[in-house]
């Protein structure tokens, strides 16, 4: 019988040692399952990179960028570089001032321009007025040449004489005066409308024989011109 309570020692104690084993391994495994425990070390390590990143980008933006050059203290300035800049300073300084030559020529062509559009403008107002006048004038000297020239009708005569005069004088104040047109003078058609061509002994061609109605220019425009019969 002793041999028996030995031989169930014995398988006792492999069995433990197996359990014990297996618990072993267990832990093993566990131990590699679990993340590592951080260092200080190893922080410093993972925010480093944050760090770098930033630079990196910093770096990265700079190169993006346009490079803003450094200003250079003007006691730092080498001779060239002073030069460099007086030069581009009398560019500069030269475009300027074409471009305000040109501003103030451009200035000065618009005055010109507005000055000769209004004198036109009271030019041509001041004509259309003028010429309601010319239809008086002629009924006025029609008055004149029927009139007789001695007793009651002298006085007449002379009242609207007066009356013409005045008018005229008027008109004379503004610019206006008689175009000339007398018998035997040539034909000028800028001056004169030939309202009829006849054959004359005394007038070669183209003299005027007689004239019809007076005419009236202001300055050198003409307003009516003077109807007069032409020889032919």
């Amino acid at each position: 019988m002793p041999p028996a309570s030995n031989q169930q020692t014995g398988d006792n104690k492999p069995r433990q040692s197996r359990a014990e084993q297996s618990d072993a391994v267990i832990g093993q495994e566990e131990s590699v399952l679990q993340p590592p425990r951080e260092t200080g070390s190893e922080q410093g390590k993972l925010t480093s990179p944050v760090s770098e990143d930033n630079g990196s980008d910093v770096e990265d933006t700079e190169a993006d960028g346009e490079h803003i050059p450094t200003e250079i203290p003007p006691e730092n300035l080498t001779v060239a570089q002073w030069l460099d800049r007086l030069a581009a300073a009398e560019d500069m300084a030269a475009e300027r001032l074409e471009g305000q030559q040109r501003a103030l020529a451009d200035f000065q062509n618009y005055k010109r321009r507005t000055t000769r559009d209004m004198q036109l403008i009271r030019q041509n107002a001041a004509a259309t007025l003028l010429t309601k006048f010319f239809p008086i004038l002629d009924d006025l000297v029609l008055a004149l040449d029927s009139l007789p020239t001695t007793g009651d009708g002298a006085a007449w005569r002379e009242g609207v004489n007066m009356v013409q005069r005045k008018l005229m004088s008027v008109l004379e104040s503004e610019g206006v005066a008689s175009i000339e047109a007398e018998p035997g003078q040539e034909f000028d058609p800028h001056f004169h409308e030939a309202m009829a061509q006849e054959e004359h002994a005394d007038y070669h061609t183209d003299l005027i024989i007689a004239v019809v109605r007076p005419g009236y220019r202001l300055g050198e425009r003409v307003l009516r011109p003077t109807q007069v019969r032409v020889a032919k």
